[in-house]
C-alpha cells in the first residue's frame, strides 16, 4: 500500500492497482488488487455460511459509514483508520440479534449500543489520555436535545498534551443513527430510514482559557425544528476538544493534530 504525493491521481482500478480516497486518514491510497484465495475458508465453514457472513460484513460497513459520516463536521479531530474498529463493534451488536438466521441478523444499535460508548476516533491522541473528564449527559424526553455538563471543571488539571496549551474549545455533536436490517424484497441490508432525513447537529463553544479556577461548564445541542428522532434509531453524542497554544487578536494558534474526539453517550 502506498500514498499519493504527486499531481496525478485516479479513482478505481488500473493495471493491477486500486486507488481510493481514505476518509479516515484523509489521503489518497493506492494498493495492489488481489484475486480470491480458494484456501481462505477451507475446512472452516460451509459455502453458505461464507456467503451469509459476507452479507453481515456488508451490514457492518454500512453501519460504520453512517457513524463516520455523522461526525464529518469533526473530521480534523479524528486521527487514524477507525472503520475496522467500528465494524468490530457492529459485529458485537449484530450477534445480539438472535431472532434472525445468519446472513439476515440486524444491527440494532437503538437497543444494544453500550459497546459504542467511550469509542475514541483518534488513535494518535486517545480521548481518555488527553481529557480527564467525566461529563454528565442528559437528554430531553423526545430525544431531540442533549445537554452536557462538566461540573467543577478545572481545565488546568484536566488536559494532557505533548505541547503547551493555553486555550481550548468544546465540540458537541448529536446524530441520529438508524438500525440496519436485511430487506428480503431487495435481498440486501439497508438502514431502516434514509440518513438524509435524520437529525444531525454540531455546536461549538467559544475559545476558553485554560485556568486553575473551577467552572461549571455546560453546552447543549438540539436538532433543527420539527426533527424528532424516530423509533429504531440511536441518538449518538460525540464530544471533542480542540486546543490552541496562543491567542492573538482573537486569532487562535491551533496545536498540531488539533485535539481529540470520542463518543460519550448513546440514547
Amino acid at each position: 500500500m502506498a500514498r499519493f504525493k504527486g499531481p496525478f491521481k485516479f479513482e478505481g482500478s488500473l493495471g493491477g492497482f486500486r486507488s481510493y480516497w481514505d476518509s479516515d486518514t484523509g489521503v489518497q491510497i493506492i494498493s495492489t488488487t488481489r484475486g480470491k484465495n480458494s484456501k481462505n475458508y477451507k475446512n472452516r465453514a460451509s459455502a453458505s455460511n461464507i456467503l451469509a457472513l459476507n452479507e453481515e460484513f456488508k451490514a457492518a460497513n454500512i453501519w460504520s459509514k453512517m457513524i463516520r459520516d455523522a461526525t464529518f463536521d469533526l473530521f480534523y479531530l479524528k486521527k487514524g483508520r477507525i472503520n475496522g474498529d467500528l465494524v468490530a463493534i457492529a459485529k458485537i451488536i449484530q450477534l445480539m440479534s438472535d431472532d434472525e438466521k445468519m446472513g439476515q441478523r440486524k444491527i440494532e444499535s437503538s437497543k444494544f449500543n453500550y459497546p459504542l460508548k467511550g469509542f475514541c476516533m483518534n488513535h494518535t491522541h486517545p480521548f481518555s489520555n488527553v481529557c480527564y473528564v467525566d461529563p454528565v449527559i442528559s437528554i430531553s424526553e423526545n430525544r431531540s436535545e442533549v445537554t452536557l455538563r462538566i461540573p467543577n471543571f478545572i481545565s488546568f488539571r484536566k488536559f494532557k498534551w505533548p505541547e503547551m496549551i493555553k486555550h481550548y474549545r468544546v465540540f458537541l455533536n448529536i446524530s441520529e443513527i438508524p438500525d440496519v436490517v436485511y430487506v428480503k424484497s431487495k435481498k440486501a441490508y439497508l438502514p431502516v430510514y434514509p440518513t438524509d432525513n435524520l437529525g444531525n447537529k454540531t455546536v461549538v463553544s467559544d475559545w476558553l482559557r485554560v485556568i486553575a479556577t473551577p467552572i461549571d461548564f455546560e453546552i447543549s445541542a438540539a436538532f433543527d425544528d420539527n426533527v424528532i428522532p424516530h423509533d429504531k434509531t440511536m441518538v449518538m453524542v460525540t464530544l471533542g476538544f480542540e486546543f490552541a497554544y496562543a491567542m492573538d487578536y482573537n486569532t487562535p494558534y491551533v496545536v498540531k493534530d488539533h485535539g481529540t474526539l470520542a463518543i460519550v453517550g448513546c440514547f
